[in-house]
Parts: C-alpha cells; sequence; structure tokens
C-alpha cells in the first residue's frame, strides 16, 4: 500500500476532547482570563498548584488538573497558544 492510499481509509478523524483552559478563557472576563494567561506563562508557577489554587477559588471556582493546563500552556491544544 502507498502513502498516497492511505487517505482513502481514512474515514473519520479522531479529535481529542476539548481544551478545558480554552473553555475557561473564552467564558471569564477578560481581566481574569488575562491573569490566568500570565500564570500559565509564569514558569515559577508549578501547574499543580495552580490547579488547586484554581479550585480553592472562592470568586472563580475551576476544576482543571495540572496536565491539562500543561498542555494549554505548551500550545498542545486546538488554540495552539504557547505560554511556556
Amino acid at each position: 500500500m502507498a502513502i498516497s492510499d492511505i487517505r482513502e481509509q481514512v474515514t473519520t478523524v479522531r479529535k481529542g476532547p476539548p481544551c478545558e483552559v480554552c473553555g475557561a478563557l473564552s467564558t471569564l472576563p477578560e481581566g481574569e482570563a488575562d491573569a490566568l494567561r500570565a500564570l500559565l506563562a509564569d514558569p515559577t508557577v508549578r501547574y499543580s498548584t495552580l490547579s488547586e489554587a484554581l479550585l480553592a477559588d472562592e470568586d472563580t471556582k475551576l476544576d482543571i488538573n495540572e496536565y491539562t493546563l500543561s498542555r494549554h500552556a505548551r500550545g498542545k491544544c486546538a488554540a495552539r497558544e504557547r505560554l511556556r
């Protein structure tokens, strides 16, 4: 089989789950979204610590795990927003 024939065999495109960080950034007020982006861009902030702090936040409780935060910050989600 040639590589050019592979396209004929691929019938569906598998997508992963939507990025929770992208979803949060789109619903947060602009100032809060900017603050989250700044935290994600700061190499001194650990993703695990940020995940815990977001969950404990009284005003805007976000349940986003550290791996999802890392994935978004490294530009590995659909937004391709590379922050670190």
